[in-house]
């Protein structure tokens, strides 16, 4: 579970990216939708560790400012920008590298599987930023997922795939009950999919439930 209170954050000089935001996330998924600008990412970032922030943050009662090395591989999330995930030069090796907590003997196995799972094997020797943006998108979400995550954090995880890779993606996003995902999104179909839906407008949240989805497409006429 997700528990923020009266959470703000700032940037210099005076801007207010995210403004007293309280919530409980509690949903298997939960979209959280919104325009540009509108302090989405900011929340997502603020969940996955990335951002300071006033007030409290907690995941699975752990406090995210202050507990970041307990949650390491518990907390996992995938970037809008996935060039900037790639850490290893190889696809077989990013995805390798998330399999460390594995015993070595289980570890090339494991390595198949994750790149079949995710359509990669064909391209497990490519140098990874050598991919095009969709490839890199899946790449990022096998990496995070071979880390197998309780909490998976997604930043418009099928903007650059194609109709057949987006449907793939969305599959593995909602394929383990176990795992609790919070999806920043623009599609508003893979929104509808959620348990729940929260609109932020204006660094804050402006609307939850199941109707959030249309008094979103309302506002932005």
């Amino acid at each position: 579970m997700i528990e923020l209170q009266n959470v703000t954050v700032t940037a210099k000089p005076d801007a207010v990216l995210l403004d007293d935001v309280s919530l409980t996330l509690d949903a298997p998924t939960t979209a959280i939708i919104g325009e540009n600008g509108s302090g989405k990412s900011t929340l997502a970032k603020v969940l996955a560790g990335l951002l300071d922030y006033a007030g409290s943050a907690t995941i699975n009662d752990v406090e995210i400012s202050t507990g970041r090395k307990h949650l390491t591989g518990r907390v996992g999330m995938i970037i809008a920008n996935a060039a900037a995930q790639v850490i290893m030069p190889s696809v077989a090796e990013d995805v390798a590298l998330s399999l460390r907590h594995l015993p070595k003997d289980q570890r090339p196995a494991k390595l198949d599987a994750v790149l079949a799972e995710h359509d990669l094997t064909d391209l497990a020797d490519r140098p990874a930023l050598s991919l095009s943006s969709g490839q890199l998108q899946r790449l990022a979400l096998a990496s995070v997922l071979a880390t197998n995550p309780e909490v998976l954090i997604a930043d418009e995880p099928t903007t650059m795939l194609d109709a057949r890779y987006a449907k793939l993606v969305e599959h593995q996003l909602f394929a383990s009950p176990e795992r609790q995902v919070v999806l920043i999104t623009h599609d508003m179909a893979l929104a509808a999919r959620c348990d729940d839906i929260i609109w932020v407008h204006d660094a804050t949240i402006a609307h939850r439930g199941p109707d959030a989805i249309q008094q979103y497409l309302e506002h932005i006429g």
